[in-house]
């Protein structure tokens, strides 16, 4: 049977039926200042329970939320990654973790753990062993058991002995912010937000403002345990590395513990939160827009050429705001841009087709792939060519490539591809080609929720657009690329792969 067990204490271990780490706190102080308690097990411990309602873990997990529940609080159980978002101002809640040692047939030791916001813990552990004469009966065992560790009730509720974690208030509001940055010219400085939320994350606003130092980003809302923060504060510190626009970061976590293992990386309209052990997050730049800036911003993305006469394709989105549109890459030359403009867009499909539009332009090579008109089925192989994160990673053209995971895109969309092909910011309008070197769709988002989520646009609905033309080009009918090797492909189809650059 497995053991509900977070932590085992070992029998022949002396341990204090009461202490706590921080002698500044008081017990009943702190549990008359929380609301909630929330028991925290281990994964398999939970699959367990589930499976098995009429265990002894399951009793035993009865007898501890009676009694927690006996005391006036709101219990839940579960993980600690799953704390309910109606209990997660953490300084409200209280977290349980016990552990019990089922010696043997007849005899259980128990105790429990308390843990606080800031991490005081007060432990209890059993001086003797209770005593089951079978399941039944440890519901009841249990509850009596803790009663007599740690008491059969509390002090009343009190606001006043709720605990709160301090903090490093600045002198910034987002009324201040706003006031500073509509005066400012620097692209980092700004107002930002989360551009996706799930389930119990925080949706934060932060502002990034230069200091004397470097940059700090400064707190303005979003935050679950939101009691707990206060417009204003200093949620980080940013790091100069060596790299432009690439910062380490000593990123405040909700609970206000320092985590250095966070970078921050800057593109026009984007911040990038991105960590070693979880998902990157982006943040939406939200102020100031472009047009409260007296400098022009650059967004950059791919596209690639369908047409030696100079057509070229991208996503809607990447060009839409655009006043002047570059290309670098044109015949393999990427210090001379060429200007292009929009001849065609689909913005329900984010497609757009551009023609260059410089003198220096006369043609292009053969087109040396095809165009897929057909959906490709689930599992084949394909990859994306393309100029993600420019900053950091240059001006190489970049290979990623993965399988076809789904027909359907984002919520089902069957215009979209789901891949697992890894994108980044600048993908955007890139090709993705199948092991043969077809064009089968043309990357344009990714799921930030998710790993090895990432979204292309059937190639069907690009033949549809180009159908549209007043004079369509004529497209490629033989694939040149069927026999030869992945890195060939890529020599021969980097000549057709481009950075689109879009003044905004």
């Amino acid at each position: 049977m497995p053991l509900l067990l977070i932590t085992l204490v070992s029998h022949s271990q002396t341990v204090s039926p009461y202490s706590q780490t921080n002698q500044l706190l008081n017990y009943p102080d702190f549990m008359s200042g929380v609301r909630y308690a929330y028991i925290v097990l281990a994964d398999n411990d939970i699959e367990f329970i589930n499976s098995n309602p009429n265990s002894g873990n399951s009793f035993a997990m009865s007898g501890i939320i009676d009694y927690f529940s006996g005391l006036g609080f709101d219990v839940k159980w579960g993980s600690a990654r799953n704390i309910p978002q109606s209990m997660s101002s953490l300084c409200d809640l209280v977290l349980v973790e016990p552990y019990w040692d089922f010696r043997n047939s007849s005899y259980v030791d128990i105790g429990v753990r308390l843990r606080s916001c800031a991490n005081d813990v007060f432990e209890f552990r059993s001086t003797k062993n209770i005593w089951v004469t079978g399941y039944t009966n440890i519901t009841s065992a249990f509850r009596k058991r803790f009663s007599e560790m740690c008491g059969s009730s509390r002090p009343p509720y009190n606001v006043r002995q709720r605990l709160s974690l301090p903090g490093q208030v600045t002198e910034w509001t987002e009324s201040k912010l706003t006031q500073y940055l509509e005066k400012s010219n620097n692209p980092i400085e700004g107002i930002y937000e989360n551009s996706f939320e799930s389930a119990g994350s925080p949706k934060y606003k932060i502002g990034i403002v230069k200091n004397r130092e470097s940059y700090v980003a400064i707190y303005i809302s979003g935050a679950n345990n939101f009691q707990d923060w206060k417009e204003g504060e200093e949620k980080a510190k940013l790091i100069e590395t060596a790299t432009p626009s690439l910062f380490k970061a000593e990123w405040l976590m909700g609970n206000k513990t320092v985590n250095n293992n966070a970078y921050l990386t800057f593109e026009p309209g984007l911040m990038n939160l991105v960590w070693p052990d979880r998902d990157k997050s982006v943040y939406i730049k939200l102020f100031p827009k472009t047009g409260n800036t007296s400098k022009s911003a650059e967004v950059s993305g791919s596209g690639f050429a369908i047409s030696p006469n100079g057509y070229i394709v991208t996503n809607y989105h990447v060009v839409s705001e655009g006043k002047s549109i570059n290309i670098r890459g044109i015949n393999g030359n990427f210090d001379k841009p060429y200007t292009a403009k929009k001849i065609a867009e689909d913005r329900n499909n984010d497609l757009a087709i551009l023609a260059l539009d410089d003198s220096n332009f006369s043609s292009l090579e053969p087109i040396p792939f095809t165009i897929a008109s057909k959906t490709i089925d689930v599992g084949n192989s394909v990859y994306a060519l393309g100029y993600p994160l420019r900053a950091t990673m240059g001006d190489e053209i970049k290979l990623t490539n993965g399988i076809v995971s789904s027909k359907s895109g984002y919520q089902g969309d069957i215009t979209s591809y789901q891949i697992t092909v890894p994108i980044q910011p600048g993908n955007s309008g890139g090709p993705l080609f199948d092991e043969t070197g077809n064009l089968v769709g043309i990357i344009n988002a990714k799921h930030i929720a998710a790993e090895n989520a990432s979204y292309a646009i059937k190639a069907s609905y690009l033949l549809n657009l180009i159908e549209s033309l007043p004079n369509p080009p004529k497209l490629q009918a033989v694939n040149q690329l069927t026999s030869k090797s992945l890195v060939n492909q890529v020599k021969t189809l980097s000549k057709f792969v481009y950075i689109i650059e879009v003044t905004q």
